[in-house]
Parts: structure tokens; C-alpha cells; sequence
């Protein structure tokens, strides 16, 4: 029978068996290079500063990892980081998985302090956990994998001339992360992301996204030359932005298309991913990649008017003492 141990009890080593196949099903499921944030799991792990839970089982005097996850904590918030067991040891029921993620959610609700715990496992589709989180009181919000293939011309977002609309479109360059920060935050109000990601709500946690967009591998590693900003013209107040990263050599994922609230509904998020997207074709990239949430029609219709399609769907998590459990997206 496998015990549930301290990750901070292993080396990176003996996790290899985990890492290696969870690459594999990143690139499988999600057309995405887990690569880099292996490596950084690795380093995190050697150093014995990420808090986790594995699951082994002991043979012939050794331990055999079957599956493990990690959570992070950012101020008074927790964070499921991953939960991942061994294809070879999974059943119809995620019995393991389970397991793992009671451990994971006990630890950060005996935290003293903590107010709010977030969990977006990409790699499990929707409703695989979703029991387990909605006793814990979870709220539950349905997400989708987006990709399109860049091989072949999508459809265009419907023309508008911005300059004469009194915005000008320019490269990432431009914009400063702090700048980018106050965009986020204005633009996310009343938003049912900013539910999602807390970092959105306020200007430090929107600095704190765009810090670690700008220079950690969760989302890939950033590319400003496939990003833009759209700026106001005469004023140059930043009105907009899409910025993109690469997951593979040859694959870009989205990682955020904002447009402040007085300029949505104008065309500007479409003519900011056409930008984006012609400019990832120039690059001879095969397929661009994005998630949004369900609720969220306008998007969902925009990026399938382009051309986007379902690879899968995956549920958001998100606990609060003062917010009643829900669902959404069902």
C-alpha cells in the first residue's frame, strides 16, 4: 500500500519516473513543452523549499513514487501548483489523485491566515476533481484549451481602422510591466477572471502577474516580439495588449488579451489577435494556444470566429471563507 510522504523528503531524482511522463502528457493533451518548468520543479525540489505531498509505495526497500503535487503560498492565498500521478498507477475514479489533493487541501486549510486557496489543473478535464473541491466549498469555474493551427490562413478579425478611431497599435516594447499592471487591474474589474485570479483585483498582485509572465516558464517563456499594446492617440494612454509566449519551438500560447472597459466591444481584443497572430505566421510557428473561461461568451465567440478549437476542458478552483460555494459554466 503507497504512503503519502513530504516532498521535501525527496530529490528531484527520484521523482524522474513523474516528471518524464508528465512531459509527455503535456505534449499530448496540450501541444506544450513541460520542459522548463521541470526543470524548475526540479530545482525547488533539491533545495527543499516546495511544500508537497508524494505518494510512494515502498519495494525491496526503496520507495517507488507513484504521483505527487506541490501547492505555493502568496501572502495570505494558496496555490495548487500540480497533481500528477503515473499514468500506470491511475483508475477510472482519480482514487490516487484524491488522495494527494486531500492531503494538499488539509495542509493549506490548517494554515493560520490563510484566506483564499486557487487550483487550475489543466491536465485533468473537467469534473475529474470536481466532487473532492465542491465539499471542500469550492466555487467552480468551467475553462477551455483553445489552439489554432498557424499553417493555414484563419479567418480575420473584422476590420476597423484604429488609427482613425483614435488608437494606435505598436509593439510590447513600449510598455512598461508596472503600465501593463494598471491596464489589468482597471480592465478586470467585475470580471469573472478577476474570481478566478485574485491577482487581477488590485495593482500589486496585477505587477505580481505580470512579473511572473515576464520571467518564470509557467506560462512559457515570454516573446515580446509576437506581443502588442494599443495605445490612445494623442494622449498614449494604454488602452490594450495581448502578450504571447512560446511552449514549444514552434508553438505561441496566449497568455493575456486585456482592453480597458471604455474601449471593449469596439473590435480592438480582435484586432490585437490578428496582429498577434499574423506575426506568429511570419515566424513560420505551427499552432497558437489559449484558455478562457466559459462564462465568458464575447471571447469564446471571437476566438472560434477565428478559427480556434477545443483541444480540452478543465475547471478552475477557488475557495473563500465569505463566498458561498457555486458552480458556473455547467
Amino acid at each position: 500500500m503507497a504512503d503519502v510522504l513530504d516532498l521535501r523528503q525527496f530529490r528531484s531524482s527520484q521523482l524522474e519516473s513523474l516528471l518524464a511522463a508528465e512531459s509527455v502528457e503535456w505534449s499530448r493533451l496540450l501541444d506544450w513543452d513541460y520542459a522548463s518548468s521541470a526543470e524548475l520543479i526540479r530545482q525547488y525540489i533539491d533545495a527543499r523549499i516546495l511544500p508537497g505531498y508524494v505518494l510512494a509505495e515502498r519495494m525491496r526497500g526503496r520507495m517507488h513514487p507513484q504521483g505527487y503535487g506541490f501547492f505555493i503560498y502568496e501572502a495570505r492565498k494558496g496555490m495548487i501548483g500540480n497533481l500528477f500521478v503515473h499514468p500506470e498507477h491511475r483508475d477510472l475514479h482519480s482514487s490516487l489523485e484524491r488522495v494527494l489533493l486531500r492531503h494538499i487541501l488539509d495542509t493549506l486549510r490548517a494554515t493560520p491566515g490563510l484566506e483564499r486557496i486557487e487550483a487550475q489543473l489543466m491536465v485533468f478535464p473537467r469534473e475529474a476533481l470536481r466532487s473532492s473541491f465542491a465539499g471542500e466549498g469550492f466555487e467552480t469555474f468551467a475553462r477551455v484549451f483553445l489552439r489554432l493551427p498557424l499553417d493555414r490562413e484563419g479567418n480575420a478579425a473584422p476590420a476597423r481602422n484604429h488609427s482613425r478611431s483614435g488608437l494606435r497599435i505598436e509593439p510590447w516594447g513600449g510598455a512598461s510591466l508596472e503600465e501593463a499592471a494598471r491596464l489589468i487591474q482597471h480592465a478586470y474589474q467585475h470580471h469573472v477572471d478577476a474570481r478566478i485570479n485574485d491577482q487581477y483585483r488590485t495593482y500589486a498582485g496585477a505587477v505580481r502577474f505580470m512579473h511572473n509572465i515576464a520571467h518564470y516558464p509557467g506560462c512559457g517563456v515570454f516573446d515580446p516580439d509576437s506581443s502588442f499594446i494599443a495605445r490612445s492617440l494623442p494622449q498614449a494612454g494604454l488602452e490594450g495588449m495581448i502578450l504571447a509566449s512560446r511552449v514549444k519551438n514552434d508553438v505561441a500560447h496566449i497568455t493575456q488579451i486585456c482592453v480597458s472597459p471604455e474601449r471593449q466591444h469596439q473590435g480592438l481584443g480582435g484586432a490585437l489577435l490578428e496582429r498577434c497572430l499574423t506575426t506568429l505566421r511570419q515566424q513560420r510557428l505551427r499552432a497558437a494556444t489559449l484558455t478562457v473561461t466559459a462564462a465568458n461568451s464575447a471571447a469564446c465567440s471571437l476566438y472560434r470566429q477565428l478559427g480556434f478549437v477545443t483541444l480540452t476542458e478543465f475547471d478552475a478552483h477557488v475557495w473563500e471563507p465569505a463566498r458561498p460555494a457555486s458552480s458556473e459554466g455547467l
